[in-house]
């Protein structure tokens, strides 16, 4: 039987219907958790899993909402309210990119990337914080792209790297409220964002994964793990920090 660490709590999952966010959202149910499922386009799934989630007794509802969309956050917040009453957990885990070289890059694709990687989680936590509970937790889904050179990814790295520096500054901002903030930098993982990714840039990223400690790709589980930890009771002595959850890898 899966612990209940997290009865009682609210959570929000950005870009929860598929890949890490599925697995976040199905650990924290299984935890106690009531969740917001947030989705962009996916509505079957996210009917699905809701009703997954309901017929073994837990409680979660979906909200359609593009949190690059600047009243998409408004939107998740609002119907959390009004279903839960408040939040204690949020997960910023939607994420976009695009494989572009600098010289390709092109100011269409920055801004969708910057609105869904950055602004989205800005705007979450902003409208957020008034109904943020007190020993709350923010986990931010960033990537090892943030600290590494991989070519072709500079907006997509840079989004990342962004969205680390406001963790940090939440968890200085909210840490009177004892509500932590904090990153976890997953490397590759097969999800469906890297399995639209070209196949020259998916190559790429295979050949440098046989040079890391773990030869192979990390699992949906590896991660929905530590950010279950994050979100738990045990992890309150923890903020304003990244936990590597790449297996030792390091692109060159």
């Amino acid at each position: 039987m899966t612990s209940q660490t997290l009865q009682g709590k609210v959570a929000i999952v950005t870009g929860g219907t598929r890949g890490i966010g599925e697995g976040i959202v199905k650990a924290f149910a299984e935890q106690g958790a009531s969740v917001v499922i947030n989705y962009t386009s996916s509505a079957d799934r996210a009917t699905n899993l809701v009703k997954l989630i309901k017929d073994k007794g837990g409680q979660a509802i979906a909200v359609q909402a593009d949190v690059g969309d600047e009243l998409g956050p408004k939107k998740i917040v609002d119907e959390t309210i009004k279903a839960f009453g408040k939040i204690d957990i949020i997960v910023n885990n939607a994420a976009v990119s695009f494989i572009q070289t600098i010289d390709q890059a092109d100011v269409e694709s920055a801004d969708q990337v910057y609105k869904v990687n950055v602004r989205g989680p800005i705007l979450l936590i902003k409208e957020s914080v008034p109904h943020l509970q007190d020993f709350g937790r923010i986990i931010n889904v960033s990537s090892i792209a943030a600290r590494s050179g991989v070519p072709g990814m500079s907006i997509y790295s840079a989004s990342k790297a962004a969205l680390e520096g406001l963790s940090r500054v939440w968890a200085q901002e909210l840490g009177p409220k004892n509500i932590t903030s904090n990153s976890i930098s997953p490397g590759p993982v097969a999800t469906d964002m890297f399995l639209a990714l070209p196949e020259e840039a998916r190559a790429s990223i295979k050949e440098t994964v046989q040079k890391a400690p773990y030869k192979d790709f990390s699992s949906v589980d590896d991660l929905v793990g530590v950010v279950s930890f994050l979100a738990s009771p045990a992890s309150q002595r923890i903020t304003g920090d990244v936990l590597n959850t790449n297996g030792g890898l390091l692109f060159g």
